[in-house]
C-alpha cells in the first residue's frame, strides 16, 4: 500500500553572479540527489527540460541580457516550475542554492506547492582575496529563509556545508522521512471492520473530525461483507489459500492450528481483498468476537502477517493506532513493520523499563531469531521481538486538540510471558507514565524499530499536529 516517494528538485541561482561556479555546483547537486535516491529508494524530478524564457537584468548601469537556463532565477520561472511539479504529483520539494539564489522564486514555488520544502546551499571555499567570492550560498539562504516565512511556507534547512560531508547525508535522509511521514498522511484512508469491542471506550473517535480537519477517510464494512468475502476467497481461491500457508510456515510453526490453517489463510486473504477493493492504506478491525465466534479463531497472528505484507493493520478497532501504524512504517521507508502493543506493566526490578505487550499479534518477521515462536490453536502468536532501538509512536487526540507522542527506548531481556512482548527500557519511565495517564493518549502505542523523533517532530510540524514527548511536561502541569 505504499507509495514511492516522488522529489522535485528544483537548483536555484542569482542570474548575475559568476554563472560557471553556479552551473557546476548544480551539476555536482543534481549527481548527488541521483546517487541518494538509488541508495533511499524515492524518485526525482526535475527542472532540467523545462524551458525558462530569456530575460533582461539590470546589474549596476549595465543592463544584461542573459539567456534562458534551467535553473530558479525569477518569478516566472517559479510559475512554470510549479505547474510541472503540480503535474508530476510530487511528495516533496527540494530547492538547493548554487549560488546567492533567487528569493523571490524560492518562495512562490515553494508557497504555490505546499509540500514539505527542504533548503540547502553548498559551503563556499576560502577567497582568493583578489576576485569576488565565488557563490555567498550561505548569504543567500538568510536572505531567503526570512522570504519563506513571509509566504508563511514551512520549510527545512541542512547546515551550510560541504556536498560530500556526512551531515548532508544524514540529514537529507532525514527529511525523506519526513516527507514520507507527510505524505502517508496525507493519503490515510482506513478499513473500518465491524464495530468497536463494547467496553472499550478508549478506543472512540470522532470521525467527521478527522476527515474535516485531517482529510483522513474511514471506509466501514460490516462483518456480514467480510464473511461474503471470505467465503468467495475460500470457494475460488483456493491455490493461493495453500501458497500463503506455505509462505506462512517458512518461518513460524502452525502446527498447533491444524486444519484451521487454511481458514486462517482465507480470513486475512479476504481482508486483504476488502483493503484493496476500497483503496485502503490501513486497516483497524474488530478482533474480539465476529471472526471468533465465526472461525473458531482468533485473528491475532494474521493481523501481524498483514502488518509483515505491507499493509498496517491495528486490531481492537483502533482507528487512531492504525493512522500511526501507517505513519510508522512510512518513516523507516517502508522496510519494515510496526507493531502496536499495550503498555501493560512495569518491569518488578527495573524501575525504567516497561512491558510492551499483546496477545499475539506482531509481524513475525520482528521475531527475536533465537527464540523458536509458534501461533496457538486459537490464532494467535507466541514469541518475544528482537533487540534494538524502538521509536514508540501514538497519534490521539481529545476536545478537538490532535497530538503526536513519539519517544525511543531499547529492547532488552526480561521475563517471559505469552502472547508477543518486548520490554522497553527508556531513560525516564516515570515521565513516559504521566504523559499517558495525563493524556490524551491511551494504553496503546505502536512501536517501529529505529529513532525516527526528529523525523516526526518535522512531520508535526508541516501537518499542524502539536508534537509530544516525554520531556514535554504533561497537560496537567500546562495547566490543562
Amino acid at each position: 500500500m505504499s507509495r514511492r516517494l516522488k522529489i522535485g528538485i528544483a537548483v536555484t541561482r542569482r542570474d548575475s553572479w559568476n554563472a560557471p561556479q553556479a552551473f557546476e555546483n548544480s551539476r555536482l547537486i543534481l549527481e548527488k540527489v541521483r546517487e541518494l535516491s538509488g541508495k533511499y529508494d524515492f524518485d526525482v524530478v526535475t527542472t532540467e527540460h523545462l524551458t525558462f524564457r530569456d530575460k533582461e537584468v539590470v546589474f549596476g548601469k549595465e543592463t544584461l541580457r542573459i539567456k534562458a537556463d534551467t535553473l530558479l532565477t525569477d518569478y516566472e520561472d517559479a510559475l512554470v516550475a510549479a505547474r510541472y511539479f503540480k503535474q508530476e504529483e510530487i511528495d516533496a520539494l527540494f530547492i538547493p542554492f548554487c549560488n546567492f539564489g533567487q528569493e523571490e522564486a524560492v518562495a512562490k514555488l515553494a508557497g504555490e506547492l505546499s509540500v514539505p520544502t527542504l533548503i540547502w546551499g553548498p559551503r563556499d571555499e576560502m577567497p582568493d582575496g583578489l576576485n569576488w567570492r565565488p557563490t555567498d550560498t550561505q548569504c543567500g539562504l538568510f536572505a531567503a529563509s526570512k522570504v519563506l516565512m513571509r509566504y508563511h511556507v514551512k520549510f527545512t534547512y541542512i547546515e551550510n556545508c560541504r556536498l560530500n560531508d556526512p551531515v548532508f547525508e544524514r540529514e537529507f535522509a532525514g527529511f525523506l522521512g519526513t516527507a514520507r511521514i507527510v505524505a502517508a498522511f496525507k493519503r490515510l484512508r482506513i478499513l473500518q471492520i465491524s464495530v468497536r469491542p463494547q467496553q472499550f471506550l478508549g478506543v472512540m473517535i470522532n470521525e467527521a473530525e478527522l476527515l474535516e480537519k485531517y482529510h483522513i477517510e474511514i471506509v466501514p464494512v460490516t462483518a456480514t461483507e467480510l464473511f461474503d468475502t471470505i467465503r468467495k476467497v475460500r470457494e475460488e481461491k483456493r491455490e493461493q489459500i495453500q501458497e500463503l500457508v506455505r509462505d506462512m510456515e517458512r518461518d513460524i510453526n502452525l502446527d498447533r492450528l491444524g486444519e484451521k490453517k487454511e481458514t486462517m489463510a482465507a480470513v486475512e486473504i479476504g481482508i486483504m481483498e476488502l483493503a484493496r477493493r476500497y483503496r485502503c492504506t490501513s486497516i483497524a478491525s474488530e478482533c474480539w468476537h465476529e471472526i471468533l465466534s465465526r472461525y473458531d479463531l482468533s485473528p491475532c497472528f494474521l493481523f501481524g502477517d498483514i502488518n509483515d505484507r505491507g499493509i498496517p493493520c491495528a486490531c481492537e478497532l483502533d482507528i487512531h493506532a492504525a493512522v500511526t501504524a501507517a505513519l510508522a512504517v512510512a518513516a523507516n521507508g517502508y522496510t519494515a513493520p510496526s507493531f502496536t502493543a499495550d503498555l501493560t506493566l512495569r518491569h518488578p526490578q527495573e524501575d525504567n523499563t516497561e512491558l510492551l505487550w499483546h496477545c499475539g499479534p506482531f509481524a513475525k518477521s520482528l521475531r527475536e531469531p533465537s527464540v523458536p515462536g509458534y501461533v496457538t490453536e486459537s490464532g494467535q502468536g507466541f514469541y518475544p521481538l528482537k533487540k534494538g532501538v524502538v521509536t514508540v509512536l501514538r497519534f490521539d487526540g481529545a476536545d478537538g486538540e490532535y497530538r503526536c507522542f513519539a519517544g525511543c527506548g531499547e529492547s532488552v531481556e526480561g521475563p517471559v510471558t505469552n502472547g508477543n512482548y518486548v520490554w522497553l527500557k527508556v531513560d525516564d519511565w516515570v515521565k513516559w507514565e504521566k504523559k499517558f495517564i495525563y493524556g490524551p493518549y491511551i494504553h496503546h502505542v505502536v512501536g517501529i524499530y529505529g529513532d525516527f523523533r526528529k523525523e516526526f517532530e518535522e512531520a508535526c510540524r508541516y501537518l499542524d499536529l502539536i508534537y509530544d514527548n516525554p520531556d514535554i511536561p504533561e497537560r496537567k502541569e500546562r495547566g490543562l
